[in-house]
């Protein structure tokens, strides 16, 4: 059966958002055609129409994967205000449900340590990705001079990396694994003029008002399950 170059692409599209997918639950070792097409309900002969190898599949999936995860950051970015740019990243990044949603949340924590033995395609594209995402935090941060918020960028955009990786590790244990995407919250918004945010909407109207009666809450809520569609 013969297909239109529409529906070549939409095809493709489809085994690429499988792919990335994939690779973010389960690393890029273990995936192949086989169980990947019939995730995607495709035949596995039609592969080949699509991709020279197996290789470029995952060097493509990956690049995918990596580019999802800035736009997630600038779909943020469109829908707070300009003063939440930062705020809001940080509460998307470190909330419950970006740390369970490992095969769709970002890149970084899934497949960091899969880089240094990959292939140079998947280099590039994760510099690339780590680049644009220190541009989106750096263009937020309060230094006078572009170094400054550069290098204030790159420390955020660690602190958050090393805080989500650490809580999906500690899933297991609900309590800590809170604890330490709280901690990370607090110390990613540390150089902040504001004070430190407050994930759920609620304790943040308790924050307004306890200004006027100046009284003192706790620093932090609990995390809610809000994220970036």
């Amino acid at each position: 059966m013969r297909y239109n170059k529409g529906r070549r692409d939409e095809t493709a599209t489809r085994i690429l958002d499988h792919a990335s997918v994939w690779i973010r639950e389960r690393g890029s070792e273990g995936i192949t055609v086989a169980a990947l097409m019939k995730m995607a309900g495709l035949t596995q002969g039609g592969f080949y129409f699509h991709f020279k190898s197996r290789d470029d599949l995952i060097n493509q999936a990956f690049a995918k994967a990596m580019e999802g995860s800035v736009e997630a950051w600038r779909r943020i970015c469109d829908r707070a205000d300009r003063d939440q740019f930062l705020p809001s990243i940080v509460e998307f990044y470190l909330a419950e449900r970006h740390r369970l949603d490992v095969g769709g949340g970002c890149a970084l924590p899934a497949l960091i340590a899969d880089v240094p033995r990959s292939t140079p395609a998947i280099k590039t594209a994760f510099v690339a990705g780590i680049q644009e995402m220190i541009g989106i935090l750096a263009g937020q941060m309060s230094g006078s001079k572009k170094k400054e918020a550069r290098s204030e960028a790159i420390a955020t955009l660690s602190i958050m990396l090393g805080a989500l990786v650490l809580a999906r590790a500690t899933g297991q244990t609900p309590r800590l694994s809170d604890e330490i995407l709280s901690a990370g919250r607090y110390d990613a918004l540390k150089n902040e003029r504001t004070e430190p945010f407050a994930t759920n909407r609620t304790q943040r109207l308790k924050n307004s008002a306890s200004r006027g009666r100046k009284s003192r809450l706790p620093a932090e809520g609990r995390t809610t399950n809000r994220a970036a569609d």
